[in-house]
């Protein structure tokens, strides 16, 4: 592969940009497939949908843009209490990319998704439905079950804290963190990654929804 970085500073690259936004859109079809429509197959298409994407962020966390690998922005837990007090003490700086609370935020949001996502693999709805291993793990798909709506809970917990967070910043510290999330944002620290490097971010991301929804084609199912 040739250079993976250009002139021009961007805080997230395309493939992050359309990850984010794309997880979003299957978080939300999961939820209201399941719990407003009852649709099982959009349910289980949305969910394996979410761990391809989850699957790609794991791996473009290596190999993506400065602001997308983890080593970059996951820091010690006692950054992240001294970066909660400077802004309780009125700091208001913009800090392009991941703050240390968000970092450990975005760690969390995807082990909670992910694990989500895993455990719907094993489940039943006790009725018509059975996830694609359920057949292999024996009487844990009940247990399984219960996991996964349990962790569910869990996750319009981790919305709601999420768009709070996100309030926050636009209205007390007067810095707004969706726009950036639209067109890249502008860092000049950084460099843009090149639109060869771009292209392979995805191709890898539908390599791996194509991946996570082949799981689907495992075992019966009556929708």
């Amino acid at each position: 592969m040739k250079k993976t970085v250009m002139k021009s500073g961007q805080i997230w690259d395309l493939p992050l940009r359309v990850f984010h936004w794309l997880l979003l859109l299957s978080v939300v079809a999961a939820f209201i497939s399941v719990k407003v429509t009852g649709n099982m197959f959009v349910h289980e298409k949305a969910g394996l949908t979410a761990l391809g994407l989850i699957l790609f962020r794991l791996i473009w966390g290596f190999v993506g843009g400065h602001h997308a690998r983890f080593h970059n922005f996951i820091t010690r837990p006692s950054a992240v209490i001294a970066y909660i007090n400077s802004r309780r003490n009125g700091d208001r700086h913009y800090q392009p990319g991941h703050a240390p609370t968000g970092a450990y935020a975005t760690v969390v949001i995807l082990s909670v998704l992910l694990l989500m996502a895993s455990l719907g693999l094993m489940a039943n709805d006790d009725v018509l439905y059975e996830g694609p291993l359920a057949a292999f793990v024996g009487d844990f798909t009940n247990q399984a079950r219960q996991y996964h709506h349990n962790v569910s809970k869990l996750v319009i917990v981790m919305i709601i804290i999420h768009l709070a967070a996100i309030a926050i910043y636009r209205f007390k510290l007067k810095i707004k963190l969706i726009p950036a999330m639209v067109h890249g944002g502008k860092d000049d620290k950084t460099r843009r990654l090149s639109g060869s490097h771009q292209l392979f971010g995805l191709i890898l991301m539908a390599a791996c929804i194509a991946a996570s929804q082949s799981i689907g084609l495992i075992g019966d199912r009556f929708y």
